[in-house]
Order: structure tokens, then C-alpha cells, then sequence
């Protein structure tokens, strides 16, 4: 494919050829302008990409013969318009490609490992870590320090005779001291159809969130700390489990301390204990059943307190 039109050049296309709101193209657009820069090259790569976003959706499972004539004779048009010819060989042939969901999970950790080693550079080290039977977390760790986190489902496609990932439905990047990479655009998945891309930049954090088969935006917004989107900084804290040592953790540290002095105030009978309390033990219940649900330390303070609330309570009504 010949690599000089660019995704701008390709969005606006779409604009002028529309047959309905459902249609591939539709999807196409909102991904152009949702997922990559203006001035991306339209090749084999970006549609191929464009297809495999597709696929993590049943929607597009289910209709994968229209989406692929449909962005067949869009791209054959647009290249054709500007008197360019295009080869579309090597773009994914939907109709024809096999995919399904892996049942085993041995399987499932052998076809990502596969993969994963053979995209490996000099110096890089990987980990993979089982998530359940039908998730597989990624880790890996470029010779510069900086830790990349992706995780699979157990979607697979087959390619000849060897198994693939479809592709990575999260990815996220760390510096070398284990925060979050500014200027990276970083995406997690908590649904088959949402997401949210976010990026940390010097005045803040921008937040996108995606919903729907189309890559719709559905809300955009501007945060001082990721704490401020709930959604958003618990299912980064539940990836987190994987590879953050939780006593360095400073959230971690931050709802263990409260938790503790939250019972020291209902021993000392402070006579703000109660109320604190009870909102400590709101949030920490919330952060234990959503983050550290396997954690034995919040699990015992969490216990203890709501032992102590309880005589409280009791003295309160006497």
C-alpha cells in the first residue's frame, strides 16, 4: 500500500461517503480520529489495527463479512480518487479468518508467550502472569527501564498454522521509578465495549472514554489525579496488583494508616470517631471488594474496626 494519504485525508473522506450510521466506515472514522494522529499514514498496519479493535466486539464478530466489504470498497475509492492504487492482499480477510476463545488456560499462556518472545528486543525481559483461565498479564521491561503492561483475552486468531493473540485490549506504560509514563497515551478496557485513553501531561490528566462499536467519544475530561475518576483509578489499582508491591504502594500505605487511626480514634473515644469511621470503613470496604480483595491485612483491619464501630454504636444508643 502505497503510504502518502494520511488518516486526516482519510476522516474527511469518510465524511462525504457515508451509507449509514452503522456501517464499518462509521466505526473507521471514529477510530481515525480517536486513536491516531492526523498525519498517520493509511497503510496495511492501521487498518489491520482498526480491524482487530473491531473484533474484540461481538458486534463486529457477528458482521465481520459487511465490515470487511465495507472497508474494501471505501479504501479502493479514496486511494482511486486521488489516483493512487492500492493493494489490499495483505489486509485481514475477515470472511475467511478464523477465530475463537481458547478454553484452556495452558493454551492460552503458551500462544501469548509465542508471541510475546518473538517481539522481544536485545536487553528486553518479559513476565507473563496468568489472570484467571482466560486472561494473560504481560509484562515487559526495556533495556531503558521502562516497564510496559498489556494484558489478553483468550480471543486467538489462526494465521497459517500458529495461533495469535488477536490483540492487546489494555496497555499501559511506567517510568523506571514505576509511575505512570507522562506523554504516553494509556488505554485499560472495563467492558467489551468501553474503554478509556488517558494521557498525563504536566497540567494534569486527560481522560477519554470510548463506548459503543462505533469507538464513539463519549466524555472527555480533565483531572488533577487519576483519583478523581473512580472507574478509572480502581481498574488501574486492580492491574496494579500483578507487579506493584503493595507496601510501597502509596494508595496501599495511605488505607492502611487511615484504617488504623480510624480504630485508635473509637479506642481513645474521640469524639469525631465515629463519623470518621464510618466513612473509613466506606471506602476501605469499597477498595477491598474492588482492588485488595485477596489482601489479609485490609481484610483484619477492616474487621477490627468495624468491631470497634459496633460497640460504639451500642455506647451511643445507651
Amino acid at each position: 500500500m502505497i503510504q502518502q494519504l494520511s488518516t486526516a485525508q482519510l476522516a474527511t473522506f469518510i465524511l462525504g461517503s457515508l451509507k449509514e450510521e452503522t456501517s464499518g466506515r462509521v466505526a473507521l472514522y471514529h477510530y481515525i480520529k480517536n486513536f491516531c494522529r492526523g498525519d498517520e499514514a493509511v497503510n496495511i498496519e492501521l487498518i489491520n489495527d482498526f480491524f482487530a479493535e473491531c473484533l474484540l466486539m461481538n458486534h463486529w464478530q457477528d458482521r465481520r463479512s459487511e465490515l470487511h466489504q465495507d472497508i474494501k470498497e471505501l479504501l479502493v475509492r479514496f486511494f482511486s480518487v486521488n489516483k493512487m492504487v492500492i493493494s489490499i492482499t495483505d489486509i485481514w480477510d475477515l470472511p475467511r479468518m478464523q477465530i475463537f476463545n481458547l478454553t484452556q488456560s495452558e493454551n492460552l499462556y503458551a500462544t501469548i508467550k509465542n508471541y510475546e518472545n518473538g517481539l522481544l528486543k536485545e536487553a528486553e525481559t518479559l513476565r507473563i502472569i496468568p489472570d484467571g483461565e482466560n486472561r494473560i498479564v504481560v509484562l515487559k521491561r526495556s533495556a531503558q527501564g521502562l516497564l510496559t503492561v498489556k494484558t489478553y483475552n483468550n480471543l486467538v486468531r489462526v494465521q497459517g498454522n500458529t495461533l495469535f493473540p488477536l490483540t492487546p485490549d489494555q496497555q499501559v506504560t511506567y517510568n523506571q521509578l514505576l509511575e505512570l509514563q507522562g506523554g504516553v497515551v494509556q488505554r485499560l478496557r472495563w467492558g467489551a465495549n468501553s474503554q478509556v485513553r488517558f494521557e498525563l501531561g504536566d497540567s494534569g490528566v486527560i481522560a477519554q472514554t470510548l463506548s459503543g462499536f462505533a469507538f464513539r467519544q463519549n466524555q472527555i475530561q480533565k483531572i488533577n489525579h487519576l483519583s478523581e475518576f473512580p472507574a478509572l483509578f480502581f481498574h488501574l489499582k486492580r492491574l496494579e496488583k500483578f507487579y506493584v508491591y503493595r507496601p510501597s504502594d502509596p494508595y496501599y500505605v495511605e488505607l492502611v494508616n487511615t484504617l488504623d487511626k480510624a480504630t485508635h480514634m473509637l479506642k481513645t473515644q474521640d469524639p469525631a470517631a465515629l463519623t470518621f469511621a464510618r466513612k473509613t470503613f466506606e471506602s476501605a470496604q469499597i477498595a477491598f471488594d474492588q482492588i485488595f480483595p485477596d489482601d489479609k491485612v485490609v481484610y483484619m483491619r477492616l474487621k477490627e474496626l468495624a468491631k470497634y464501630m459496633t460497640v460504639q454504636n451500642k455506647e451511643v444508643q445507651v
